[in-house]
């Protein structure tokens, strides 16, 4: 196994994701991640918007626009990290033999749009390997087969030019993937809205804090309905002057 190329243990939830020696995936996955909201951490996390979370990590951790949905549904779960030279999709393939069930891969691919490293063929070993979905910073194709399968994809777009199956790549590591930096075993969190990375460190404590901006979110679209501006909810009201003068001064 080169350098870097770590391999996650294959824990039981969330909160046992981290990156240290195991098997191989038949010899594991019994163990693999729980889905489905059976573990009670990942109860907490089921349905928890990104734009909320986000919101909730100071406006921080969201990727940008250009990674956004191709097909399925919301994703949420552990990362597991892929770093691949732009347009090869060699290490993508060596990753999946050991990649968790459970998880979902984050794969920085150096924002190349002139080629695809993914497709039908690897959504479908993704699939029989128990994987949730994937968040890619390049792009795909076989865009048909990626909807009808209806597995999770956020990636920047679609291009019919394959990739090449040349050059070294890693797993494990720390990756960028649209602007945010992600380790393996931060939570993903994907939506319509699109995709924000929860550190590890702030997995357990930070459901509730978004919990909280849900009910003050509610709070603030009551009292709009109620007449009062979003100004005065937001204290934003001593802005208003701003306004004032410049009406003077036209």
């Amino acid at each position: 196994m080169a350098v870097g190329e770590a391999v996650p243990r294959r824990g039981s939830g969330l909160a046992d994701y981290d990156v240290s020696a195991c098997g191989h995936r038949s010899a594991c996955a019994q163990r693999a991640g729980k889905m489905n909201g059976t573990d009670a951490l990942e109860t907490r996390w089921a349905g928890l918007a990104s734009a909320t979370i986000s919101d909730c990590l100071d406006r921080l951790q969201a990727m940008h626009a250009g990674i956004h949905r191709i097909s399925g549904g919301n994703v949420f779960g552990p990362a597991f990290t892929i770093e691949t030279c732009a347009g090869d999709s060699a290490t993508i393939h060596r990753a999946l033999e050991v990649a968790p069930a459970g998880s979902v891969l984050v794969i920085d691919a150096g924002g190349h749009v002139g080629r695809a490293v993914w497709g039908n063929v690897l959504t479908e070993a993704a699939r029989h390997g128990g994987i949730r979905g994937v968040v890619l910073d390049g792009v795909v194709r076989d865009l048909d087969q990626l909807l009808a399968a209806e597995f999770p994809v956020y990636a920047r777009g679609v291009c019919p030019a394959g990739p090449h199956k040349g050059f070294a790549g890693r797993w494990g590591v720390p990756v960028q993937c649209g602007g945010v930096v992600v380790v393996a075993g931060d939570l993903v969190v994907a939506d319509s809205d699109g995709v924000v990375v929860v550190p590890k460190s702030r997995i357990v404590g930070l459901p509730d804090e978004v919990q909280d901006r849900m009910i003050d979110e509610k709070r603030w679209i009551s009292s709009v309905r109620d007449g009062h501006s979003t100004a005065s909810l937001l204290g934003l009201t001593g802005s208003a002057d701003h306004g004032a003068r410049f009406a003077l001064e036209v």
